[in-house]
């Protein structure tokens, strides 16, 4: 291979090749390159043909713009072609246009209110505060009624039932409407001739809706000229006092008389105990008409104390019934259940509730932290279990490991 490289025509070869392959790098190297960006070819749509692209002028276009539009940079004239976008600038202040002061910075912009801490709960409970009623009468207003049945004081079970008889209006609202029946009980029966009632007062509504307040009933008596007596507005509702038997007084008082009168006509003798009567047919006639007398004086005054006189109110006598409580007619249900049938105010109602609600949350507490505790205990007992297990096992040792009999060897019988 050297021998034939060392020719002098193998040589020449050689030395043309090297100067060919140099003169085409040399030409390639001066041959323009193609721009990364160029556009493409375009074809004619008439010809078919396909020609290079137009060369786009480096040149800027220049473009007026008023303040605040959108200003786009275009390369080259006859291709218009967006590059990018400049952001228009944000007109000044207003403090700055009328020569204001410029001392004044922008406000930094609040930091983000920390996350509410999840795990974190407040257990203090806040204090009952009660609402005011909507619809209301204040206490001691005066409810006109009329006894609907006539109400005796022999019995203290008679019922008193009454009807509204006009309107009851409170701040331009009508707090109860008249036709509304009123139920009660006497409560000490007789007292001079009136009948006592007061406690609860139910006053249900056309639609069956019940509502109970405390209440007095009073007297409400009108003149013939349009006013009012001296006795309107005492206690007690007015009647008459009724005696079954008017002599009856009369007929105790000759009772008594009699039997002071027989029991002094009686024939005596003097003994060593004293005056004694004589046991003779005219003292026995006199002592048992004494007796009689005095048993039917005893009748009389007992069924003049029971029955003999009462007194009687008539149906149709007006009354008043002063309210001892807050008149909430939004208070009235169904067969009384909002208010368990008992004079109960809005107000006791919601503070009940509260109080009921704060038991729960409270026994709920309890119970909780009770379950907490017992498992921890739990938690903690294990643990204890654990390591005493882990001590055991340090402690005590290996148990030893039975050796087999086909491993080991025997001694030998014979000494060598």
């Amino acid at each position: 291979m050297m021998q034939q490289l060392q020719k002098p025509g193998v040589q020449m070869m050689l030395l043309v090749v090297v100067v060919a392959i140099a003169g085409a790098a040399f030409y390639i190297s001066k041959q323009p390159t193609a721009s990364v960006n160029a556009p493409p070819p375009v074809k004619d749509v008439k010809t078919g043909e396909i020609k290079p692209a137009p060369e786009s002028s480096l040149v800027a276009e220049s473009k007026t713009v008023n303040l605040g539009e959108k200003r786009t940079a275009m390369m080259g004239s006859d291709q218009q072609v967006e590059r990018f976008v400049i952001p228009a600038k944000k007109p000044p202040p207003p403090s700055l246009i009328s020569g204001g002061s410029t001392s004044q910075k922008k406000k930094t912009d609040k930091p983000p209110p920390f996350p509410k801490l999840v795990h974190v709960s407040n257990t203090v409970s806040e204090p009952f505060v009660p609402s005011a009623p909507k619809l209301f009468a204040p206490r001691g207003i005066l409810i006109k009624a009329a006894l609907v049945i006539t109400v005796d004081s022999s019995s203290l079970q008679t019922p008193v039932l009454g009807l509204v008889t006009e309107d009851v209006y409170w701040n331009h609202q009508l707090v109860l409407p008249a036709g509304t029946q009123v139920h009660a009980k006497a409560s000490k029966g007789r007292i001079r001739d009136r009948i006592e009632v007061k406690g609860a007062f139910t006053f249900i509504w056309d639609d069956g809706r019940e509502y109970t307040i405390n209440g007095v009933a009073l007297d409400h008596q009108r003149l013939a000229d349009d006013s009012y007596a001296i006795t309107d507005g005492s206690a007690g509702v007015r009647g008459n006092i009724i005696q079954n038997d008017q002599y009856a007084q009369v007929k105790i008082l000759i009772a008594e008389a009699l039997q002071g009168i027989m029991n002094n006509n009686r024939q005596q003798f003097q003994s060593i105990y004293g005056l004694v009567p004589q046991n003779n047919t005219r003292n026995a006639a006199l002592g048992g008409g004494a007796q009689a007398a005095s048993a039917y004086s005893g009748l009389l005054t007992k069924q003049l104390s029971q029955d003999l006189d009462f007194v009687r109110v008539g149906a149709g006598t007006q009354f008043y019934i002063y309210t001892t409580d807050v008149f909430e007619p939004e208070m009235a249900s169904i067969a009384g259940l909002r208010q368990r049938s008992q004079p109960l105010s809005s107000w006791q109602l919601a503070e009940e509730t509260y109080a009921r609600a704060q038991a729960e949350n409270a026994s709920a507490s309890q119970q909780s932290a009770t379950a907490a505790a017992e498992a921890e205990k739990s938690r903690k007992q294990q643990e204890t279990s654990d390591q005493i297990q882990q001590v055991r096992a340090l402690v005590t040792p290996p148990a030893p490991v039975a050796a087999d009999d086909s491993s080991t060897p025997t001694p030998s019988s014979s000494n060598p």
